[in-house]
């Protein structure tokens, strides 16, 4: 199959790749805000080891640590408003996951969602092991805002 192009389940035809907004792979200045997500039922520290804002700290300083946008402290700095979270699952039933990491990509002017990635958080029993199942899926994450993105621009 050629680069950039895809195939259809139904119709086995190709279709080109659609582009990714303008504002993703050209921004340069990020603001970086925290959905949260906590179920008041369940309170994202006796799921997992840290305080409430770890998945936004820890997206924060992947996010840093990359250097590929500036972190701005305000949305009216930014090309692009980064939204993270994590949604609980309701507990009950047989669900092989506890919840998912959320991130919405917004234009910071006009408050489009531009783009929308999720990842499942697997189940686990000890906590060690939920800490490690929620650092995979943000590891996930990272990895699709690097591909989104692409390289910074000179």
């Amino acid at each position: 199959m050629a680069a950039g192009a895809t195939m259809t389940a139904s119709s086995g035809a190709e279709v080109p790749q659609a582009p990714v907004p303008a504002q993703i792979p050209g921004g340069r200045r990020v603001f970086i805000s925290y959905a949260g997500g906590e179920n008041l039922s369940l309170p994202l520290m006796t799921v997992f080891s840290g305080k409430s804002d770890r998945v936004y700290n820890e997206f924060y300083a992947a996010m840093k640590k990359w250097g590929r946008y500036e972190l701005v402290g305000a949305p009216a700095d930014a090309d692009l408003v980064f939204q993270i979270g994590l949604e609980f699952n309701d507990i009950g039933g047989h669900v092989p996951e506890i919840g998912r990491l959320r991130l919405d990509i917004r234009d910071p002017h006009s408050n489009v969602l531009l783009w929308s990635l999720r990842e499942y958080v697997k189940v686990a029993i000890f906590k060690g092991n939920r800490d490690k199942n929620l650092d995979r899926a943000m590891q996930v994450i990272v990895d699709g805002v690097r591909d989104l993105a692409g390289p910074a621009t000179p």
